[in-house]
C-alpha cells in the first residue's frame, strides 16, 4: 500500500474543506435563486400565452356571444380595461364567437375569440399597459408606421401593438407570418 491512501496510523486522510464549501456555497445559491424565481413574475407575454391556452382548451368562454364587433366592444367598454376597440378580422376570414373579461397578471383585460372555416382559433386581448412593460421582443416589425412585438411561446404567437392606453394583441398557433398578417389586419381594421 502507498502512503498516499493511508495515514501512518492507518487512518484515512481528512478532505480539504475548500472545495466542499465552494460546493455547498453554489448548491445555497441556486437553491435560493429557485425561490426567488417563484415570486417574480413572468411578465405579459406569459400571461397572454396562459389566456390563450385557457380559451384553447375550452377554459375560458364567451360570456357574451356578440358576433359583430361595435357591439362586443360597447359591452366590453362597460367594465375595467375600459373602452376598447375589437377587431374586425373578417376579411383574413376569422368570425366573431364572442368575448369576454380576464384578468392577466392581475390586470383587467378584454378578450375576443375568433374563428375560421378550419376552425383555427384567434384570440386578441386588450388590456391597459404601455409597450414599455413587455420583455424585450425578440422580433420587432414595423409596419405602416406602426411598431408590432412579436413573442413566441410554445407553439404560440403573439403580437403585440399600442392603441393609445391600450396594449392590444393577437394570439394564435399559426405560423409566424400568418399571425403577423392578422395582426396587421387587426391594427387596421375598423368596424
Amino acid at each position: 500500500m502507498s502512503s498516499d491512501t493511508v495515514a501512518s496510523d492507518g487512518e484515512r486522510p481528512l478532505a480539504s474543506p475548500g472545495p466542499i464549501l465552494v460546493v455547498a456555497g453554489i448548491g445555497l445559491l441556486c437553491v435560493v435563486g429557485l425561490v426567488l424565481s417563484l415570486f417574480r413574475d413572468p411578465g405579459l407575454p406569459a400571461h397572454v400565452q396562459e389566456s390563450y391556452m385557457r380559451v384553447a382548451g375550452s377554459l375560458v368562454t364567451t360570456d357574451y356571444p356578440v358576433r359583430n364587433t361595435l357591439g362586443l366592444a360597447a359591452t366590453l367598454s362597460q367594465a375595467p380595461p375600459g373602452s376598447v376597440r375589437v377587431p374586425a378580422l373578417d376579411s383574413q376570414g376569422y368570425e366573431l364567437d364572442g368575448g369576454t373579461h380576464v384578468t392577466l397578471g392581475g390586470a383587467p383585460a378584454a378578450l375576443a375569440i375568433y374563428h375560421n372555416t378550419l376552425r383555427d382559433l384567434v384570440v386578441w386581448h386588450g388590456v391597459t399597459a404601455s409597450i414599455d412593460e413587455l420583455p424585450p421582443a425578440p422580433d420587432l416589425r414595423a409596419v405602416g408606421g406602426r411598431r408590432y412585438y412579436v413573442h413566441y411561446k410554445a407553439s404560440t404567437t403573439i403580437v403585440f401593438w399600442q392603441e393609445g392606453p391600450i396594449l392590444m394583441s393577437i394570439t394564435a398557433a399559426l405560423p409566424a407570418e400568418q399571425v403577423m398578417v392578422i395582426a396587421i389586419a387587426a391594427s387596421s381594421a375598423r368596424p
